[in-house]
Order: C-alpha cells, then structure tokens, then sequence
C-alpha cells in the first residue's frame, strides 16, 4: 500500500489540475498495485492485477471524436495503447457535454481511431463522473464517452472457449455497414501478434449476424486472442482482448513467484534445454540467455516491481511463457 500511496502523491503533483494537460511516464514507466486507485489528470485507474505503462505519453484533448452525435469534450490519448483490466473512469466538466445526454452516456475506449462503446457505464451527474469496469485485458489507446451506438461500435459479443483438440472464437455483430472481414489475431504476450485467419463479413446492415473461427493449432500457456474488423475503405478497429489458458507449464518450474530478487527456470525433462527471453509488458527485453540450456537464473533485484514474460524456447521448437510477479 505505501508503494501505491506514494505513486498516488507522484502523479498528483506531476499532473496539474488544468483541463486539457499531458502526462508522460518514462522508460521506468508506472506501476500500479492490483487494487489501488491512481488519478492522472481526472482520469482514474484501478487495475485489477498489477498494470504497469512504460514510456507512455497521455494527453487530455478537447476535440470531440466524430459520431452521430460527436463524443463529449474530453478525450484522453495514449500514444501507444496499453493493455488494462480493472476499473476506468474520469471526471468531465458540464460544459464538455458537447450536447449530449449525461444520463445516458457510455464510456468509450478506442484503438487506432475506432471506438468501442463499455455498455453499463455508470454515471454520476453530480460529480460529472463515469467509470466502467473491464472484465478481461483490453487494449486501448483513447477514452472518451459519447451515447451508445453514435462512436463506431460493430461487435457486439465475443467469447473464446476451449474444445477437446481446439480453440474456438464466436463473436456477434450488431451493425456490419460497409464491413470487409474480420482478421483474427492470436498472441502469447498481448503484445505481438500473429494472424491465424480471415473470415468475411456478411455486411447485412443492422442485421444480427453470428461468426465462428477453429483455431486448430497446439498451443500451452496462457494465450490471448482479438479480432481486427476491417471495412470495405481499409479503416478498422479492434475488438476486445480475450485470454484462455491452455494446458499448463509442466515441462517449465520458475520459482520463486511472487519474486524479489533471483529467480530460477528449470526444465522438468532434465533432457530438455530452452533458451530464454525476459520482456515486460510492453514487449522490451530486459535479459536474453540465448543459450539452450537446462535450467536458467536470473537477478531481478534492479527490476521495477511489475509484471514479467519469461519466453523459453525449447531445442525441439516448443515455446512457453511463463508470467512472474516482481514485488
């Protein structure tokens, strides 16, 4: 809690109270405590797991996002999106309404210029304040609010499930105007991406239309899955981030998590070797031991407490992540 605390004080007195400002979090980034409510310029947040942004710039906009009607008077900009789950919300003033119903507003989040509207936002008319809780990660770069349907929204569910032998995507439009394809995105870290697919859009206008895409490939681990909606005109969106894990880490013990200091990667075959990778979130590697070996160490006493990938490579080609919690 101290640590949290002290980060609370560290933005408050970077941040001023102007309405249109700008954050920027360097190479060290932020950290924030799974729990802990953080306000940057009226903006709050309050993960649900441990969240750290690294080099990031946040800037607080006056300018609408376009919609029919045009969002409220406050957008926030990050200028890399960031992967989040938990509660998000902020604070606007009456005059940022920009002719919009306050009662009947919706958070919005956006990726690349497209919005995706977080229906069940709640609103505070007194304190002009709206916040939405995010189930799972979701990767945005903008915040706003604006009435539900006027921001580009097209998806309206999207569920990944384990089979027997594969992995199965299903998701749900609610309005397909002008709608290209649907490119299906698989990663292993939320931040590199592979795509596994392309499946057509119907482009049925209003009209509920359902999708499923197989996902036929072995895959261990915990394991992210997106859908990028393409249109006819080339602009796009991306839905929601959904996670699954995928059998379990056997062939790896990385120990110990929560970690301090040294942490130890052992193979469980002693025949086995990996070489092994250490990224944050963001995706910047901070240890690389390219060597295949059978078991690996590591020192984390000079990483910022967070959230770590240790990507091992196995000679017979077989990967694993592993997430380890630097306290």
């Amino acid at each position: 809690m101290m640590k949290g605390y002290w980060l609370f004080c560290q933005l408050s007195l970077l941040c001023s109270m102007a309405a249109y400002g700008q954050f920027t979090a360097g190479p060290g980034g932020i950290f924030i405590g799974a729990g802990t409510a953080v306000s940057i310029d009226g903006l709050t947040l309050t993960p649900s797991s441990d969240f750290t942004a690294a080099s990031r710039t946040l800037t607080v906009s006056p300018t609408p996002v376009p919609g029919s009607p045009p969002g409220i008077a406050r957008v926030y900009q990050f200028d890399q999106p960031v992967n989040f789950a938990g509660n998000v919300g902020f604070y606007y003033q009456a005059g940022e309404l920009n002719g919009n119903a306050e009662e009947t507003l919706q958070l919005n989040y956006g990726t690349a210029g497209a919005y995706t509207s977080a229906p069940g936002s709640t609103v505070d008319e007194t304190a002009h304040y709206i916040s939405n809780t995010l189930p799972a990660v979701t990767s945005f770069d903008g915040l706003t609010a604006a009435q539900e349907g006027a921001l580009p929204v097209r998806l309206a569910d999207f569920v990944v499930r384990k089979t027997e032998h594969a992995v199965m995507l299903n998701w749900q439009t609610a309005s397909e105007e002008n709608s290209a394809f649907f490119e299906v995105q698989q990663s292993r870290d939320a931040t590199k991406w592979n795509v596994l697919g392309k499946v057509a859009a119907a482009n049925q206008g209003n009209k509920e239309m359902n999708y499923t895409f197989r996902d036929n490939a072995t895959r261990s681990g915990l394991q992210y899955y997106r859908l990028k909606m393409v249109d006819i005109d080339g602009t796009f969106a991306y839905s929601i981030i959904r996670s699954l894990q995928l059998g379990h880490t056997a062939w790896v013990n990385a120990y110990p998590n929560p970690a301090v200091n040294l942490v130890r990667v052992d193979m469980a075959d002693s025949r086995e070797t990996a070489s092994l990778k250490v990224v944050n979130l963001a995706g910047k590697p901070l240890f690389e031991s390219p060597r295949e070996e059978t078991s690996h160490e590591v020192n984390m006493e000079s990483f910022p407490a967070g959230i770590y990938l240790f990507l091992l490579k196995a000679a017979s080609g077989k990967t694993e992540a592993v997430k380890i919690i630097k306290q």
